[in-house]
């Protein structure tokens, strides 16, 4: 069998992949719709302000728990296998949550569907068996329809508060969408045995990934609610700094580390987590500082007395903003590379950040503002997920892409944190203009300093060694034959 039909043979097979990555995505959006809904659910299930809170955060932690491990497992066994008892364990879960009546079965709930997080996986199926433009295109494709269904997830709570639409449908919609993953993982090739890694489970790597993540998340997300002094936040960060050193120190002298960066391209790979994390930051600005200031009273002379439901259809500009998004940076990063497409797409995320600080006097230029932050900033994000899978070799994509998922959860629950701490009340009972024009322009210096970071580090043009019409070991070439 030659090469060229090997190659096309192989990108056959790869359909049932690709849906189980774009489901993955609208899954993250759908379990996420929950936080709207937090108020209802804590009337009709008699729940505390804390229990609410371990009900939001269990999801999080089920994540923090399962990503390093099952995604090293579906690299060395296969993650067609892993990805199906995840999912399994996520139907439970979401039954779980759906037919609640107290505190507990919530949680469990929660944190098992947690569990199943099916990028790393999903992108481990089709490594081995796309080519260098494919996984690109579905890389794109993936941030998109992430970037486009949160705030349609938004708008759908928000509808079902207003309607009187029981909370339990949001769990039963995941369900729904979990049933159709697991329907398009049994479809999917399972990875070929040659695109595995042949080396033993690191089990300690895994699971103290797990550990330190999980206790810095933990320490992190109750800080601003329960004080940064109490027992459990100070406690969580001993247990993260005591971990994260061990493992460090583990990774460094085990032969066999949960991540291998031995022939992979690490510049790509960083510039692509860097312009992840340059995101972050903004991302919040947005949904929680925007947001905020769109439901201040007119009264306060800044405000636009919106209210939740009305600020979630502003924020749908951003689906508009990301379709725009999506189709200059394919063409981007084919005919400029990149260095170009990141430099420009963060002078527009200044742009964006600074028009927010300065002129948000009406509904019109908001809308626009979240428009253009779709459109440019986002697609850093976008970009980002081109350069990481492109950098990870066959056998390490599902680890590649959890490690990632890892680092942007950390970096996104950051700065949550300090915005909350900031955003205080004044005297007048509302949050002041000028705190929100603060957080805005430390959101443009923020991607300001990663646009020098990129204009020195990015790489000029996208490449990727690993696929299987770029890789040169021939027992990758033909992977996808078996």
């Amino acid at each position: 069998m030659t090469q060229d039909t090997t190659i096309r043979r192989s990108v056959g097979q790869v359909a049932p992949v690709i849906a189980v990555i774009l489901l993955a995505g609208m899954i993250l959006d759908q379990t996420n719709s929950v936080t709207p809904l937090v108020g209802t659910i804590a009337a009709t299930s008699n729940l505390s302000g804390s229990e609410i809170g371990w009900v939001l955060n269990a999801l999080m932690l089920g994540g923090a728990v399962s990503i390093g491990l099952t995604s090293r497992l579906g690299d060395k066994y296969g993650h067609r296998k892993v990805l199906i008892v995840l999912t399994l364990l996520a139907l439970v879960g979401c039954v779980l949550a759906a037919t609640a009546t107290g505190f507990w079965p919530l949680v469990v709930g929660r944190f098992l569907s947690g569990l199943a997080l099916g990028v790393p996986l999903g992108f481990g199926l089709l490594r081995p068996r796309a080519t260098a433009r494919v996984v690109q295109n579905v890389s794109l494709a993936f941030s998109m329809v992430v970037s486009a269904g949160a705030p349609l997830a938004l708008v759908a709570s928000g509808l079902m508060v207003e309607r009187g639409i029981p909370w339990q449908a949001v769990f039963w919609l995941t369900f729904g969408l979990f049933a159709l993953l697991l329907v398009f993982a049994l479809l999917s090739p399972e990875t070929p045995v040659e695109a595995r890694r042949s080396v033993r489970v690191d089990w300690a790597g895994g699971i103290g990934v797990g550990i330190w993540a999980t206790a810095f998340l933990i320490g992190i997300s109750e800080g601003p609610s329960r004080g940064w002094t109490s027992p459990l936040v100070l406690g969580g960060f001993v247990v993260f700094a005591i971990v994260l050193t061990a493992w460090i120190y583990q990774q460094r002298r085990t032969p066999e580390p949960l991540m291998s960066f031995k022939n992979m391209d690490v510049r790509q790979l960083l510039v692509g987590l860097s312009a992840q994390i340059a995101v972050a930051a903004p991302a919040i600005g947005l949904f929680v500082g925007l947001t905020f200031l769109m439901q201040t009273p007119t009264s306060s002379g800044f405000g636009l007395g919106l209210s939740a439901l009305q600020t979630s259809f502003v924020i749908l500009a951003m689906i508009p903003g990301s379709a725009v998004g999506y189709l200059w940076l394919r063409w981007g990063l084919t005919n400029l590379g990149p260095r170009l497409v990141l430099i420009i797409a963060g002078v527009g995320g200044i742009t964006t950040f600074l028009g927010m600080a300065f002129a948000h006097q009406t509904v019109t230029l908001v809308f626009f503002w979240v428009f253009l932050y779709a459109a440019t900033i986002l697609s850093c994000f976008t970009a980002g997920y081109a350069l990481i899978t492109a950098s990870a070799r066959q056998d390490n994509t599902g680890v590649t892409m959890a490690m990632q998922t890892i680092i942007i959860n950390i970096s996104q629950t950051i700065p949550i944190a300090i915005i909350l701490n900031v955003m205080v009340p004044g005297p007048e009972g509302f949050v002041p203009e000028s705190t929100f024009v603060g957080i805005f322009l430390a959101c443009a210096l923020i991607i300001a300093v990663f646009v020098i970071g990129w204009a020195v580090f990015a790489p000029k043009r996208l490449s990727d060694r690993h696929a299987i019409d770029t890789e040169t070991d021939p027992t990758k070439i033909t992977v996808a034959a078996h």
